[in-house]
């Protein structure tokens, strides 16, 4: 999944002791050939013969390094920790909108290490003055951020209805969805990906992969492509395969689909009234056939299906990302929380409690947690307290730089 370009060196061996000073360095391509080939008396050989008494072995002279392991191991605690959250900076520490970094800003990026930053419309007016926040936002930051944006269309838009931006407002899913052209909702992708891309945002929560099959359902409605998974699943991909052409990563939401809940979480907890064999045959399917074409990032929604987990929502459940196992190599997605001040968490569970069990249960981004300092504490003492694993730690940190190397955002010689 991950494209990384990996060095591969080729130790000197006995040409060092003759004196040579010039590295001998092999392709990959070099490195495949046959014994043959590679015995040519025109050639260096990759590999030495270790007589080892009873036999002779090859021994291979070349070492092959993991430029993203390497980075891991070079992180501090306090870097790994805060690689896990995309926090907001809607309004400074005087309640006013952000529109470019101040102090307050500075330290929550510099302090807390953070992987990546959510703008709203009240931090984007215009051009120039966007592409300047975004600016001075990665050069404050060690490690280049995810800049990342809620816009869907429609009714969702922090950026398609504002006329400093944007010429026309971008279309809504279920407009895109009525066509039934997949040409369309590739081209309004891509429309938006350019739009995103130009002023330095890499992230997109969107498209919306719910089916809005509930009349009752007010939270998605016409946010989705459509009614159906034969409507939704052919545009969420083509969607998301236009903003991916313009180097904006895709975030398929909101798994396991809120289409067809009554209650809003936003407001509290939302409820799924499915089985698993239920929500397989209908919306779990645009989800899955997503992932299929490698569009990898997912939202984990705040919402209990009794039949997985009768107590806990998806975004915290650890039955949930074992379930998600049978259906799909997990190792390949990246998860990321849907955002944690939502009155689903916030008025059910303590923030730090909140943030521990979303990663202990599989998540590897965490969105918007009400209060970074604690979020980041909760953590860290998890860490200490060896409930959070530094095998379970690493697993999203390689997960999240791998993803910003894919997305030419982080560069690792």
């Amino acid at each position: 999944m991950y494209k990384l370009m990996i060095g591969l060196t080729v130790i000197c061996g006995s040409l060092l002791l003759n004196g040579c000073a010039k590295e001998a360095i092999h392709s990959a391509d070099q490195l495949g050939q046959s014994k043959e080939a590679s015995s040519s008396k025109d050639e260096i050989s990759d590999t030495k013969l270790v007589d080892k008494g009873e036999f002779i072995e090859d021994v291979p002279l070349h070492e092959v390094i993991d430029p993203i392991e390497e980075r891991v191991k070079q992180m501090s605690l306090d870097e790994k920790i805060g690689q896990l959250f995309i926090i907001d900076i809607q309004t400074d520490e005087s309640g006013n909108p952000v529109t470019s970094v101040n102090d307050y800003i500075k330290e929550k990026i510099i302090n807390y290490k953070v992987g990546g930053v959510v703008l709203f419309k009240a931090n984007i007016q215009t051009k120039q003055q966007t592409k300047a926040l975004i600016k001075d936002l990665q050069t404050l930051s060690g490690i280049p951020l995810f800049i990342s944006v809620d816009e869907e269309g429609g009714i969702v838009s922090r950026i398609g209805q504002n006329p400093n931006l944007v010429e026309k407002p971008f279309m809504e899913a279920f407009e895109i969805g009525k066509t039934g052209d997949t040409t369309l909702a590739y081209s309004e992708g891509k429309r938006i990906g350019a739009v995103l891309s130009e002023l330095g945002f890499n992230l997109n929560f969107a498209p919306v992969a719910d089916i809005y099959n509930n009349e009752s359902n007010k939270v998605i409605g016409r946010r989705s492509f459509g009614t159906k998974k034969e409507q939704v699943s052919p545009m969420v991909i083509s969607y998301s395969e236009g903003l991916l052409s313009e180097d904006v990563q895709p975030v398929l939401k909101h798994f396991p689909g809120h289409g067809n809940t009554e209650e809003d979480s936003h407001l509290g907890l939302a409820y799924v009234n499915k089985t698993s064999k239920e929500l397989e045959k209908e919306e779990l399917v645009p989800f899955l056939e997503a992932l299929q074409k490698e569009i990898d990032v997912m939202m984990m929604g705040h919402l209990i299906v009794k039949d997985i987990d009768d107590t806990y929502p998806a975004t915290l459940s650890a039955r949930w990302f074992d379930y998600m196992k049978t259906l799909f190599d997990t190792n390949k997605v990246l998860f990321i929380t849907d955002a944690m001040n939502m009155g689903a968490i916030s008025k059910n569970y303590e923030q730090g409690e909140a943030v521990v069990m979303s990663v202990l249960a599989g998540n590897d981004l965490i969105l918007m947690p009400k209060d970074i300092e604690e979020a980041s504490k909760a953590l860290g003492d998890a860490y200490e307290q060896g409930i959070l694993s530094d095998e379970r730690l690493n697993e999203s940190v390689r997960k999240i730089l791998s993803k910003k190397v894919e997305r030419k955002i982080l560069v690792i010689e």
